[in-house]
């Protein structure tokens, strides 16, 4: 009996269960139930459990909790996906202590909780209303790393002058 096939299954499995993968929290199994930050009002609360994601804007801790301020993103795999517009901003309440050096501006975050309501606000002079998302689940993501600095060796085929 050949070993090929089950040299294959063991190589192959793992691939096919990471693409399987869905993100790094357990999320509501019926993404129809999702809403958009922007489309909650206090009048307009969704019953389920939500999955949103963004970049951080803000860090407030207060004696109670942590409120991060998130500019929403769509979502992929519940990664944000900053490249698209975005889905409106919201509040992630986290219970206990969120170091501002690890929730820093600019970080992508994810949270999985309930919408418990709304909160005003301001961005700059605007008046807003922040949704706020009680997260019992957060994952921040891993920062992309800076590009390398090329070694001024180039390849390629024609004319040209690198300098």
């Amino acid at each position: 009996m050949s070993r090929l096939p089950i040299l294959l299954l063991g190589l192959l499995l793992p691939l096919w269960l990471t693409g399987c993968a869905s993100g790094p929290l357990e999320a509501p199994d019926d993404p129809a139930v999702q809403m958009e930050p922007r489309a909650v009002t206090a009048d307009n609360l969704p019953q389920d459990e939500q999955v949103w994601g963004g970049v951080i804007a803000r860090v407030d801790n207060r004696s109670e909790a942590t409120f991060i301020e998130v500019v929403g993103y769509p979502l992929s795999r519940q990664e944000p996906q900053t490249r698209q517009s975005t889905t409106g901003r919201f509040r992630m309440r986290v219970d206990g202590f969120a170091d501002p050096v690890d929730y820093r501006s600019g970080r992508r975050v994810t949270g999985v909780g309930t919408v418990t309501g709304v909160e005003d606000g301001t961005i700059g002079e605007l008046e807003y209303v922040f949704p706020v998302l009680d997260a019992h689940s957060v994952h921040l993501w891993p920062e992309p790393e800076p590009p390398r600095p090329s070694s001024g060796v180039r390849f390629g085929i024609g004319i040209g002058i690198g300098l």
